[in-house]
């Protein structure tokens, strides 16, 4: 099941993402939702993702975190499922994965204790937070006992109405989601 969603999603965000303009208009939206969350005010280090294209683009919130003093890190992932998060900025030597994502090739390593908001990628989303990833597993693992605020930047594309979470499927603690904006 959560293959057929996964398939029909990222063709939708596929889709969604020939539109340049629609897609960073709905990503501004998320963004100033998020900026002006207690959850990123309050958080000094942040764990995301460096996005592939037809996810939602992280490189204008790390600029943004980093203007703003907070410091960010980055999954660096190793076999089984497994990964860790590792200090980012423009100088840190990256390498592509065979999955297409860039991770650092050696920077420092955060205990999960230091990350104070990890922001979760994933392709389909409920309202209560429970998502389906891109199936590797790696973060259902990593937040088993990740103690930290977690969020996730969702596309309307990306909301689901009908799935049942597996019973290990932890949910994020807040979603940010496109908001229609009222008239002047």
């Amino acid at each position: 099941m959560k293959k057929t969603y996964r398939k029909k999603i990222l063709a939708s965000l596929k889709d969604m993402s020939q539109d340049s303009l629609k897609k960073q208009n709905k990503e501004d939206n998320i963004l100033k939702q998020l900026y002006q969350s207690p959850e990123w005010q309050e958080s000094q280090v942040i764990g995301v993702t460096l996005a592939m294209p037809i996810e939602f683009d992280t490189s204008r919130l790390i600029k943004e975190a980093i203007r703003s003093g907070k410091t960010i890190c980055v999954p660096k992932t190793f076999g089984k499922g497994l990964m860790d998060f590792h200090f980012y900025d423009e100088t840190i030597e990256m390498f592509q994965t065979s999955f297409g994502v860039y991770e650092p090739v050696d920077s420092q390593k955060f205990d999960k204790s230091e990350i104070d908001l990890l922001i979760v990628p994933g392709v389909g989303f409920t309202k209560e937070g429970y998502r389906i990833g891109f199936g590797g597993g790696f973060y259902d693992r990593y937040l088993a006992d990740y103690e930290g605020e977690t969020c996730s930047l969702v596309f309307d594309e990306q909301l689901l109405n009908e799935f049942t979470p597996d019973k290990y499927d932890l949910p994020v603690d807040t979603l940010f989601t496109y908001q229609e904006e009222g008239p002047l």
